[in-house]
């Protein structure tokens, strides 16, 4: 069984990576795909030719001759299947409709009221398969999540326990990717090609509360339960986001637990003091311990990224069957 899992893994991470290049270069010949991607000949040809047979790929026309055969061109067919990605920021919810390029061709914000946020979330989806061919929806929930099931949510609390990952396949037939929009970042940033780095945390104080995403040596820190990371937990006899004390002491424990190499703090609009923040925290760390440091507003963007690493990591760029 393991064996299976471990070569349905190597063969989804190839025609992912094949995808991938297909996205960001366009039309492309098999020997362009074989120089950029780690798989061989062979392989390409296998995951060129099974995505054609899943619709994923389209075969084009032939390209301009170097001098030999012309060769026969590939592209991505766009309209295999459209990802919706819903996002809580705030009392907003964020719905971005990705086709298959991993372009964004719609998106609209609505407000919610916490105890409706299921059937904000379903009238959403309704409204996207009446326009688009959805195949994955995506969930970024500011919450305690562990395998699509809602654990924990401070500010919604008549979801805790609820498996919504369950309940939108069953309901809906279609692949469901629910995670932690905290560890979303940290995946998300771990994907960028500037950070380059396995021990990376994120913080942010205010939209939804306090929120940490820690990646250790390559790996995202869940825990067992899905609750590692939730600083809110931290006990403190002034316990104020917006000032300085509190949520450097936060950073601070986050850097002698995790060690990380970077940390990236979020804008807020209840705290943007993140430099006095960050140098509060390493008042007595080693210098060989100090992270660099990082401010971003694309919070939203980070997360958006880790939702597509999830897709590609799970094999949804696939449709349900």
């Amino acid at each position: 069984m393991i064996e299976q899992d471990t070569l349905k893994s190597i063969r989804n991470k190839n025609l992912s990576d094949i995808l991938q290049v297909l996205r960001e270069k366009g039309e492309c010949s098999i020997s362009t795909l074989t120089d950029n991607t780690d798989g061989g000949l062979t392989t390409v040809k296998k995951c060129v030719n099974q995505g054609i047979d899943y619709g994923m790929i389209i075969e084009g026309d032939v390209g301009d001759s170097t001098g030999g055969r012309k060769a026969k061109l590939y592209s991505i067919n766009k309209g295999y299947q459209y990802f919706v990605f819903l996002i809580v920021d705030n009392n907003e919810l964020l719905c971005k409709i990705f086709d298959f390029t991993f372009k964004c061709v719609n998106e609209l914000s609505v407000n919610f009221e916490m105890n409706h946020y299921y059937e904000t979330v379903c009238r959403l989806i309704d409204m996207s398969f009446d326009i688009f061919d959805v195949g994955t929806v995506c969930l970024s929930i500011p919450g305690v999540v562990k395998d699509g099931k809602i654990i924990d949510w401070y500010y919604n609390k008549n979801l805790d326990g609820f498996d919504i990952k369950k309940s939108l396949e069953n309901k809906y037939g279609v692949n469901v990717v629910v995670q932690n929009d905290m560890k979303l970042t940290v995946t998300g940033e771990s994907a960028v090609s500037k950070q380059n780095v396995k021990n990376i945390v994120t913080v942010q104080f205010g939209h939804n509360g306090i929120g940490v995403g820690e990646m250790a040596n390559g790996h995202i820190l869940e825990g067992s339960s899905g609750f590692a990371g939730e600083v809110s937990y931290t006990s403190d006899i002034r316990k104020n986001i917006t000032g300085i004390s509190y949520p450097a002491k936060i950073v601070r424990n986050v850097i002698v637990c995790i060690n990380p190499e970077v940390i990236v703090f979020y804008k807020s609009e209840r705290q943007n003091k993140l430099s006095q923040i960050f140098e509060t925290a390493i008042k007595g760390i080693p210098e060989y311990a100090v992270p660099k440091y990082e401010i971003s507003d694309d919070y939203i963007g980070s997360i958006i990224n880790g939702l597509f690493l999830l897709i590609n990591k799970k094999g949804y760029f696939k449709k349900a069957e």
